[in-house]
């Protein structure tokens, strides 16, 4: 599904405070990427609200380069979703394999069953 811009200038705060679903947040990184008008938005919204918490941060190892840190928030987003869809992959495959051995104890009581029959 294509995300309009409205969309996604209403998730720039959710991307920010983390508060996306995965498919939320796939579709809004999605849309960003390809979209210079909202990604620009996020990029104001973001360096607002870093540059917020940098003053409110009493340490002097403030980071400047606030486009970096962007980026950077940007790739582990992406990283968290490939994260979350080999997590999910991996539990489908663990359902099956119990699933074919619980249909294989299951034969062995019914063969052991027939036996006593």
């Amino acid at each position: 599904m294509d995300m309009n811009c409205r969309a996604a200038e209403g998730m720039v705060t959710r991307y920010i405070n983390h508060t996306l679903s995965i498919k939320e947040l796939e579709e809004f990184l999605e849309h960003v990427q390809s979209c210079s008008s909202c990604y620009e938005e996020l990029e104001t919204y973001f360096i607002v609200h870093e540059a917020i918490l940098q003053l409110n941060e009493e340490e002097e190892s403030a980071v400047l380069d606030l486009q970096h840190l962007l980026e950077q928030d940007l790739k582990k987003s992406r990283r968290y979703i490939r994260k979350k869809k080999l997590e999910h992959v991996l539990t489908a495959v663990l359902f099956l394999i119990l699933i074919a051995v619980l249909m294989a104890l299951l034969t062995l009581v019914i063969q052991e069953l027939g036996r006593f029959l």
